[in-house]
């Protein structure tokens, strides 16, 4: 069987028990709040922290730590798969890519997805080297997986966005005065709006919509519910999945998010993240 190391970053939101299950390399990604710098930090803890500060961002991992631990596998006779959150979100997939050109033998997936979206490109991985698939062969079912994988994210509240940027302090006002939420959707090349509705039930119905449009004759796999702290609108979230497309969402696929996901999206807010079979 041919030696391959999976690579991934901490954004992926794997837990400890498949890291080790999967053998998986994890780089980290930082986040900062107050100045401070963290590497490992509960995720509940970090979205109170938010709220009481605008002094956070995310920042991925340094070209040396890409180098560092694609040298080390390589020099063990590995190829190495590096899977990673999309390049819409962070620019670690970038980095990986120009780090990964130095090696003959290191391969990288932008997943087009975040958060358990891109878990589902490392368990796969994991499946097809304990098949004892070759490695191209992997490479290019995984680069064929993206059209497989569907990512919704929708917004509770617009502070983060106002925070980092992303839209005027003022249109946020009127928005959280006028209970604005946002369903986005990830593609190849932006975070897009489809949705902008009053009130969370509207929301859900936005979101079935989509979904339905999206999923059409098309078998689900899995569907997962990383949020931030959202754990009310999750249980909306997922009857209406149940009874509109009869797909019961395990325990296991719903959980809190990572802080490099959260600090995008903001408190409230919850993917959906679909994986078609």
């Amino acid at each position: 069987m041919a030696k391959i190391k999976i690579v991934t970053d901490s954004a992926a939101d794997l837990t400890k028990e498949e890291i080790e299950k999967y053998n998986v390399e994890v780089i980290p990604l930082t986040v900062t709040i107050d100045d401070e710098e963290f590497e490992n930090i509960d995720n509940r803890l970090y979205i109170e922290k938010m709220r009481t500060t605008d002094k956070f961002s995310t920042s991925q991992p340094a070209v040396g730590k890409f180098y560092e631990i694609y040298e080390k596998w390589t020099k063990q006779g590995y190829s190495v798969i590096s899977i990673h959150i999309s390049d819409v979100i962070s620019g670690t997939v970038n980095t990986a890519m120009s780090v990964a050109a130095e090696f003959d033998n290191v391969y990288v997936i932008n997943s087009k997805s975040a958060s358990s979206g891109t878990a589902y490109f490392v368990k796969d991985c994991a499946k097809c080297i304990s098949e004892g698939m070759q490695v191209l062969d992997i490479v290019n079912y995984l680069n064929n997986k993206v059209n497989k994988v569907i990512t919704y994210i929708t917004i509770d509240n617009l502070n983060n966005l106002v925070k980092g940027g992303r839209i005027k302090k003022t249109a946020g006002l009127i928005g959280s005065l006028l209970n604005i939420k946002i369903l986005a959707k990830s593609t190849d090349k932006e975070l897009t709006p489809l949705e902008k509705v009053r009130g969370k039930k509207k929301l859900v119905q936005a979101l079935i919509s989509n979904m339905s449009a999206d999923i059409k004759n098309q078998t689900i796999k899995t569907i997962s519910l990383p949020h931030a702290l959202s754990f009310e609108y999750v249980e909306l979230i997922k009857t209406a999945i149940y009874e509109n497309f009869n797909y019961k969402v395990k325990d296991e696929d719903i959980f809190v998010t990572t802080p490099i996901i959260s600090t995008h999206t903001g408190e409230g807010a919850v993917g959906v993240l679909i994986e078609l079979a």
